[in-house]
């Protein structure tokens, strides 16, 4: 079976969610008008009247083409960059009354190198208005301070070297990257050195990297068994609130853990093993080959950059230690599915995630029990597509064994009343499984199904990524029967 290619994104990740292109007439060369979203619940939405037509009155100009990141138009002065550089925000008035006639053209020469996104208003013949304002890109924003700091030439590159080789010198853990810095020629500007593990390009994410990474050495050292990420912010880079994502990827590549498991902070990443690579700025990961898996922070997946996903599906896998089976024990499957820890109900970040990977198919292996059904359930309506859930049919739950309650006879009424709810917004296999559950509110986990449904994943996906041959155990969810 050949491999699928799907389109990859011209925007930032976290730009791209609740815009789609639009066709206004007067649009500059290089140049394309996508919809300007509106915030719904929580989430970024296409800008839509009561009768769901697109609804545009104004919309923001991107670069047709991808880009290579942070190169600036050979046309802008130093001293205009630093001012472009010096607010994430600039009303148009501002604008031109700094570039003055020549204004719309260098907004635009802006935009086609990825440095800003510009905002127009949109008349009733669907061509471009008024310019209203402009904003730093996501990718550009991350590296604005550093970006101000080499065209002031404010920093002393030897200085800087020897303050982190003073930082590093008493932590044995870091000497190899200690090494690589003092074989830095004293000539040289403030690079990063050849071969760093942290992975960082720009000089401000490799500092701050190693910054954090001496000081969460050293409190390991004095006994300090839990790390706050706030706490490392605050003692290693001077504010609690200074964290950017790509410093995040790029200290976990220095303490050779997943940030998760190296700070503690509520809702820190999304797990995910597969053909996905991206860049946080200038910092690279690959989800196809860390091992067991790669955690994206949160506030990372806002900044995703380049991206590629070559792979054919997704698979949801609810529970942490299921998905650590996944990763580690099928890499047949891993190859080409994408595989993401649900973490239980979806939180917004997957549910970005797995709108931005559409079409590709998208199925769930989840709990056997009333929760595990509406997890299914609740990202098939947040979605609005198909969520196919593997693995989780009424005849494997029968099999038991089910789980120990704390509280049986609550817990199992509660279960009933869940499931036998969710039997009238589910179809098929799914819809079987809640019926039985109804019954008996009896709740089988995933992790007693490695040795009878685990080997068989690889098998029980196939019909998603062949139409022709027919669901194995389980079929779609559905929106509710009527």
């Amino acid at each position: 079976m050949g491999q699928r290619v799907y389109p990859g994104p011209r925007l930032l990740f976290g730009e791209s969610h609740g815009r789609v292109p639009v066709a206004v007439d007067g649009v500059p060369a290089g140049l394309r008008a996508v919809t300007v979203p509106v915030r719904r619940d929580g989430e970024d939405r296409l800008p839509r009247d009561r009768r769901r037509r697109l609804q545009v009155t104004e919309v923001d100009l991107v670069p047709v083409e991808q880009v290579a990141l942070f190169e600036s138009p050979v046309e802008l002065s130093d001293a205009n960059l630093l001012w472009v550089l010096g607010a994430e925000r600039r009303a148009w008035g501002s604008v031109a009354r700094r570039f003055g006639p020549t204004a719309e053209e260098v907004a635009a020469a802006l935009v086609r190198c990825g440095a800003v996104v510009l905002r127009y208003e949109v008349d009733e013949l669907m061509a471009l208005g008024r310019p209203v304002h402009w904003r730093l890109s996501q990718s550009w924003s991350e590296q604005a301070e550093e970006r101000c700091a080499q065209l002031r030439g404010s920093r002393e590159p030897r200085r800087a070297r020897r303050e982190l080789l003073e930082l590093m010198e008493a932590v044995e853990q870091l000497s190899a990257e200690r090494g690589l810095l003092a074989a830095v020629t004293d000539d040289a500007k403030l690079v990063v050195p050849e071969g760093s593990r942290s992975g960082a390009r720009a000089w401000s994410v490799y500092e701050a990297a190693i910054r954090a990474a001496a000081t969460w050495w050293a409190l390991r050292a004095a006994g300090e068994q839990e790390v706050t990420l706030k706490q490392l912010a605050a003692l290693a880079l001077g504010g609690s609130k200074r964290w950017t994502g790509q410093q995040q990827v790029a200290f976990a590549n220095l303490v050779g853990m997943e940030f998760e498991e190296a700070v503690r902070e509520e809702d820190t990443d999304l797990r995910i093993k597969g053909p996905l690579s991206w860049r946080i700025g200038e910092v690279a990961a690959d989800a196809a080959v860390a091992e067991p898996w790669v955690g994206l922070p949160a506030r990372g997946l806002r900044l995703l950059g380049e991206a590629e996903c070559a792979a054919e599906g997704v698979l949801v896998v609810e529970n942490s230690d299921t998905f650590g089976q996944v990763c580690r024990r099928l890499p047949e499957l891993t190859s080409h599915w994408l595989c993401v820890w649900g973490r239980g109900y979806a939180r917004d970040q997957l549910v970005a995630l797995l709108g931005w990977l559409a079409p590709r198919p998208i199925a769930a292996w989840c709990d056997l029990d009333a929760d595990g059904i509406g997890i299914v359930h609740d990202l098939t309506r947040r979605l609005g597509r198909s969520v196919h859930a593997v693995g989780m049919d009424a005849e494997i739950w029968r099999a038991g064994p089910y789980r120990r309650r704390k509280d049986p006879e609550r817990e199992k009424v509660r279960d009933m009343k869940l499931a036998a709810d969710l039997a009238n917004r589910v179809d098929g296999a799914l819809r079987d499984l809640a019926l039985a559950i109804a019954k008996s509110g009896e709740s089988l986990e995933q992790e007693t199904l490695y040795t009878s449904v685990l080997p068989r994943l690889p098998e029980l996906l196939e019909p998603l990524l062949n139409p022709g041959c027919a669901l194995v155990g389980s079929r779609a969810a559905s929106e509710p029967r009527r």
